[in-house]
């Protein structure tokens, strides 16, 4: 199975220990801040593959210019076997936007979260359905103790009970299954009803247009994280800022 062979990549990953020239900025402070202004708060992801056949046909940097006017942040990943992901793509957003930064990838060492730190990343993703216990409660302090935030990934209701024992700030609600690739919106509606007040809801993978932001916006969701579409259209971003 393809993530398989993404988990032993990353296993493998040399860490990157780059010199931080950019400060630290907060994620959740951009989200709260776009909903302030009554907009639905975009993380725009650049992607350059992923395994259900997406393939990018863009320049990133083209890409980050057209996004980074009205994103409230970036999501990049960095993940090379499915995804054609590199760190270099973290790198060169980092030196160019001053919108807060996800490093989006299969993290599974404490390597890769020094290496997010070190590339300018402000906030890293954890994924529950693929760490063990322990790894996820010592991910996520490594991530913390660096003053990166943490947006921890869930997809159905054990998920979300694992990752509530984090006490996290900010949770992510996966559509996609990891397993099949198979998109069930309506599982995710479920699961942001779900998470409890005072913790940020993102709402990930699926998301084509307005009336999906509206939707998962009246299921809970504070901000909302979007791939594909943006990647083959960036003007639909403002459709979905104000939608």
């Amino acid at each position: 199975m393809w993530i398989d062979d993404v988990l032993a990549a990353a296993r493998a990953r040399d860490v990157v220990s780059d010199r931080r020239t950019r400060p630290l900025r907060s994620l959740t402070a951009a989200i709260d801040a776009a909903k302030s202004r009554g907009l639905n708060p975009v993380i725009a992801e650049l992607k350059m593959a992923s395994p259900s056949g997406f393939k990018a046909d863009v320049d990133p940097a083209g890409y980050l210019a057209a996004v980074s006017g009205g994103a409230t942040a970036l999501s990049i990943v960095t993940e090379p076997v499915a995804f054609g992901g590199t760190y270099g793509l973290l790198r060169a957003a980092a030196a160019s936007v001053e919108l807060p930064l996800l490093m989006k990838d299969f993290v599974v060492s404490e390597g890769q979260v020094k290496s997010a730190a070190s590339l300018g990343a402000d906030a890293v993703l954890l994924i529950v359905r693929i760490l063990g216990d322990e790894e996820l409660v010592r991910l996520y302090g490594e991530a913390t103790s660096m003053g990166l935030e943490v947006l921890v990934e869930v997809h159905d209701e054990h998920d979300l009970m694992r990752a509530l024992e984090l006490k996290p700030r900010m949770i992510g609600v996966n559509s996609r299954d990891l397993m099949t690739l198979s998109i069930d919106m309506d599982s995710q509606t479920r699961i942001l009803e779900r998470v409890p007040s005072g913790i940020l809801k993102v709402a990930e993978s699926g998301i084509s247009d307005a009336d999906d932001v509206r939707r998962l916006r009246e299921a809970g969701a504070d901000a909302f994280l979007v791939g594909t579409a943006l990647m083959r259209n960036p003007g639909l971003l403002y459709e979905l800022l104000n939608a």
